[in-house]
């Protein structure tokens, strides 16, 4: 194409080489022009805008996600009182320390 193109060959002889018909040649030539060439010389058709985002269905979305979390949040509290609870339980029954304060030095025996 870039032979054809350049008109360094006659039309004619470009047929005859590659055993193409004239449409052939010139539906080559377009498609040449529309996936090689038009990128560079239009770049601004070829890059996609970015969507204009809906406010309201943002909002939505945002309140969703909020209600989630907070659902997990509650999930999660209820978990620790029941895991207090057992342990405390567990400590009355059986009467040692299961819980260690913290910051305490590791015993040297």
């Amino acid at each position: 194409m870039s032979i054809y193109r350049a008109e360094i060959a006659q039309p004619a002889d470009i047929q005859q080489y590659l055993h193409i018909s004239l449409k052939e040649l010139r539906q080559l030539n377009r498609w040449y022009y529309k996936h090689r060439l038009a990128p560079f010389l239009y770049p601004y058709r070829y890059f996609k805008r970015m969507k204009k985002h809906n406010q309201e269905a943002y909002i939505k979305a945002l309140e969703r996600r909020l209600s989630a979390t907070e659902a997990e949040n509650q999930h999660l509290k209820l978990k620790a009182e029941a895991f207090e609870a057992a342990i405390q339980i567990a400590e009355e029954q059986l009467q040692i320390k299961i819980l260690k304060k913290s910051g305490t030095k590791p015993s040297t025996n």
